[in-house]
C-alpha cells in the first residue's frame, strides 16, 4: 500500500489534486469516502482508509442498497488520505480528467482483521456515512468475465435494516448531489476555478473561493471534528445560479428536462407553482406513485412509491397498510411539496383513488379509454360519449380529461362508501356493458392481442393500490404534455398527446373563463343499490 502509482500518473503542477503522503499512524476512526467522478465514463470511486492510505475501487454503476445487486468494483491505485476531501475539476489531458464530487463520506468499521481480509480478497465492514450505512462486503472475483486478474471485485450490500429493494435501492439517483457543498456535477464543473485543495492552507483555499471565510475559532473546531473535510461553501456566484420557487431551492435549475422544447427544471417548477391551486387538490392526502426522471424524460425514468428521507421537509407522508405491515408513501399536500418532489426528479404524479384517513374507500371512479394505434379520434370521442350517456342513465356525472397520451379519462367523483373490490366490480360491469353492446369496438381485456383495432376500457385503475395520472400533471414524453381537464364540448378537436402542454396549459388557465371541473369536488354522488341492479349486480 503506497502512493508511487498515484503520483506517477499525475502532474501536480497542473492538476489540483493533492500530492499527499502515507499517514504515519492509523487514526482511531477509519475514513470512508465515495467520489462521483465524471471522467471519460461516469463512475463512483469507493475508498476505505487502511495502512495510512485510501484503498480505492472504481464502481461503474455506483452502490446499490439492494443485496441482490452485485456491483462491479475495479481495484485501482491507492490514494492519499487528503484525497478524501477533494472536490473539483481535474484538467484536460491529465489522468482521470473530469469533474469529481464528494458524494458520500464517513467512517468504516471492519469485521475482523482488515489487512488479512484485504489480502485474502474479502472485506466485511459497517459503513457510517451520510448516505450509506450498515453492512457491506467487498469480495474479489476471479471470474473470467472481467479478464482483469485480481483487480475485479464486487461491492454488495448486506441484508440489514438499511437494505432496500428494486427502485427504492437506487441511492445514486435519489441523492445525486455533493455531501460537502450540495452542488451537482454540473455546478462543480461550472465553478471549476473554486477548487478545495487539501494540500493548501485554509487561507489559500479561502482566497481561491472554495472555502467561506470563518473565524479562527470556527476553523479550529471544524478541523478537529473531521479528519479529511471539504469545507466548500456556496459563494454568491453559486447562489445566483440557484433558484428558489415555492420555498424550494432548485439545484441545477437550467438542466434541460425536455431538451426538444428547451424546458428546464426551472420552467417545470414555475409551471407546477402556477398550477398549484389546480393540481394540489387532486394530490393532497393521497398515496402517490411517482415517476422520477432525474436527467429529464429522455434519461432513465422509473417509478417510486415508498417514501424515504431524501426529499424536502414540505413533502408529506401517508401510512398505507400492506400485507406484511405498514408502508410509508409520499403525499403532496402543498405547492412546496410538488416542487420539492420535482427537485428530486419527479415528472409525473399518479395518485390513488382514495385519500387518508379512509384509504380503504375510494372517492372517485376512473374509466381509462386506451385506443389501439389505428383507432380514429372520432371513434374515441364516440366511445367516451357512450359512457357519458350510460352514466347519465344511471344518475352519475363524469368529468373528462386528457391523459397526455393517446387516451382519455372519465372520472366519476363518489362518496367514499364502497370498498375497493365492490368499486372495481361496479366499474367492470359498466365496461363489460359497453363491450357486449359493441364487441367490435371495445375490449375490457388487457391482453394486447385482444386490443387490435379496438378501444381498451380499463376499469382496473379502480383496484386498491392502483393509480392514474393526476389532473395537471406533466407526462414524461416529448414536448411536455399535460393531463388536462376539459369540457365535454371540447371534443370537437383532437386534444390528445401534446395538444395541451406546459406552455399551452398555462395560457389556457390564464384565459379560462370557467373551469370545466369547477364542480368536481362539490359533486358528491352515491352509488346506490338501484345502480348496481341496473348493471346486473
Amino acid at each position: 500500500m503506497a502512493l508511487e502509482r498515484y503520483r506517477h500518473k499525475r502532474d501536480f503542477g497542473i492538476t489540483p489534486e493533492p500530492r499527499g503522503r502515507v499517514a504515519a499512524r492509523q487514526a482511531k476512526e477509519l475514513a470512508y469516502v465515495i467520489q462521483k467522478h465524471a471522467a471519460s465514463h461516469l463512475h463512483y470511486d469507493f475508498r476505505l482508509e487502511l495502512g495510512g492510505v485510501l484503498l480505492s475501487w472504481a464502481v461503474p454503476k455506483g452502490p446499490s442498497l439492494d443485496p441482490q445487486d452485485k456491483r462491479l468494483a475495479m481495484h485501482v491505485e491507492d490514494h492519499p488520505l487528503e484525497y478524501g476531501g477533494f472536490e473539483g475539476v481535474i484538467p484536460p489531458k491529465q489522468y482521470g480528467a473530469g469533474t469529481v464530487m464528494l458524494w458520500d463520506r464517513g467512517t468504516w468499521i471492519p469485521e475482523g482483521d482488515p489487512v488479512d481480509g484485504y489480502r485474502r480478497g474479502r472485506l466485511k465492514f459497517e459503513l457510517d456515512g451520510e448516505k450509506l450505512k450498515g453492512g457491506w462486503i467487498l469480495v474479489r472475483t476471479h471470474s473470467s468475465r472481467y479478464n482483469d486478474g485480481k483487480q475485479a471485485w464486487l461491492l454488495i450490500k448486506e441484508n440489514d435494516e438499511y437494505a432496500r429493494r428494486g427502485v427504492d435501492a437506487r441511492i445514486v439517483d435519489e441523492q445525486p448531489d455533493s455531501v460537502a457543498s450540495g452542488r451537482s456535477l454540473e455546478k462543480i464543473a461550472e465553478d471549476q476555478q473554486h477548487v478545495w485543495r487539501s494540500d493548501a492552507s485554509v487561507e489559500a483555499n479561502m482566497r481561491s473561493g472554495a472555502v467561506a471565510a470563518k473565524s479562527t475559532k470556527e476553523r479550529a473546531q471544524k478541523s478537529g471534528a473531521q479528519k479529511s473535510p471539504v469545507v466548500s461553501a456556496r459563494r454568491k456566484q453559486n447562489a445566483a445560479s440557484e433558484t428558489e420557487i415555492a420555498g424550494i431551492t432548485l439545484s441545477n435549475p437550467d438542466k434541460l428536462m425536455f431538451p426538444e422544447t428547451k424546458y428546464s427544471k426551472r420552467d417545470l417548477a414555475q409551471y407546477y407553482e402556477a398550477v398549484g391551486d389546480w393540481i394540489v387538490p387532486h394530490l393532497a392526502r393521497r398515496p402517490l406513485m411517482l415517476m422520477r426522471c432525474p436527467d429529464g424524460w429522455k434519461g432513465e425514468c422509473f417509478y417510486q412509491k415508498h417514501a424515504n428521507n431524501s426529499v424536502h421537509a414540505s413533502v408529506g407522508r401517508v401510512q398505507v397498510p400492506e400485507r406484511n405491515g405498514t408502508a410509508t408513501y409520499f403525499a403532496a399536500n402543498s405547492v412546496s411539496a410538488v416542487v420539492g418532489l420535482l427537485q428530486w426528479g419527479v415528472l409525473e404524479f399518479h395518485p390513488w383513488g382514495s385519500r387518508a384517513p379512509r384509504l380503504d374507500r375510494p372517492d372517485r371512479l376512473i374509466f381509462d379509454f386506451d385506443p389501439d394505434t389505428g383507432v380514429d379520434w372520432r371513434e374515441l370521442v364516440e366511445a367516451v360519449q357512450m359512457l357519458r350517456a350510460l352514466l347519465d342513465d344511471l344518475g352519475l356525472e363524469g368529468f373528462l380529461k386528457t391523459t397526455g397520451g393517446k387516451g382519455l379519462h372519465v372520472v366519476v367523483p363518489i362518496r367514499p362508501t364502497l370498498d375497493w373490490e365492490v368499486a372495481k366490480g361496479f366499474t367492470r360491469a359498466i365496461a363489460e356493458s359497453l363491450v357486449s353492446t359493441f364487441p367490435d369496438r371495445f375490449t375490457a381485456v388487457m391482453s394486447k392481442s385482444k386490443r387490435k383495432g379496438k378501444i381498451f376500457v380499463d376499469y382496473l385503475r379502480n383496484g386498491e393500490g392502483a393509480t392514474a395520472i393526476a389532473a395537471y400533471s406533466l407526462r414524461a414524453r416529448a414536448k411536455a404534455p399535460v393531463s388536462t381537464p376539459i369540457a365535454w364540448s371540447e371534443l370537437d378537436s383532437d386534444v390528445r398527446f401534446d395538444h395541451f402542454n406546459l406552455s399551452t396549459v398555462l395560457a389556457r388557465l390564464k384565459a379560462m373563463k370557467k373551469d370545466p371541473w369547477a364542480d368536481f369536488f362539490s359533486t358528491r354522488q352515491s352509488v346506490t343499490k338501484a345502480m348496481f341492479a341496473r348493471v346486473g349486480l
